[in-house]
């Protein structure tokens, strides 16, 4: 399993990102520039170089005036509905349940599909009910920022939009590689 490689649906949804927010023009003059070993043609079960999506990562963010976490964070919630898109989902439930399943249920499915696949541990450390909980993400990349997108999304998913508050909570010092986020929700 390599790690400096990812699978290829984030970098189709990064570049479809890309031409969202910058236009389709923009992309592909970024791409040029880049000189990318993939000439930024890519496939959802393709593998590619993670260095390859930093480039892209930090071009996008730079093209749109913004710092890369920031991006990454305004990315991961554009990415979740695409990437939950077609699962079955009981939206009926609350979002603390369906955080609980990602890394035992969503990610053990990716690595069913694909054996080379390396996905993050995201996982739920503690919950209080339907108020709290502390979710911790850890992985060989550094997309904290991605997952916290990804995490406010979720919670919008199940409606609860504007009724939450996320703070990172790390007690070590802060990385992009392991990140511990309080989620708290009003009721």
């Amino acid at each position: 399993m390599d790690i400096d490689n990812m699978k290829g649906a984030l970098f189709v949804h990064l570049i479809e990102f890309g031409q969202r927010e910058l236009g389709e023009e923009a992309v592909e003059r970024e791409i040029a520039r880049l000189n990318l070993p993939s000439r930024g043609a890519y496939t959802a079960i393709g593998m590619y170089s993670f260095a390859e999506f930093e480039q892209l990562r930090q071009a996008f963010a730079a093209a749109m005036h913004m710092e890369g976490d920031a991006l990454s964070r305004q990315f991961g919630r554009y990415a979740l509905p695409l990437l939950v898109a077609g699962r079955a989902i009981p939206l009926t439930t609350h979002p603390f349940d369906f955080l609980e399943q990602v890394h035992g249920v969503i990610h053990q499915d990716v690595r069913k599909l694909y054996r080379d696949a390396n996905p993050p541990m995201v996982q739920v450390a503690a919950r209080q009910g339907s108020r709290r909980l502390v979710l911790r993400y850890e992985s060989k990349r550094p997309m904290a920022a991605f997952c916290r997108g990804m995490l406010e999304a979720t919670i919008d998913l199940f409606g609860c939009a504007g009724l939450y508050r996320i703070e990172r909570i790390d007690v070590r010092p802060h990385t992009d590689f392991f990140a511990e986020f309080g989620v708290d929700l009003k009721e």
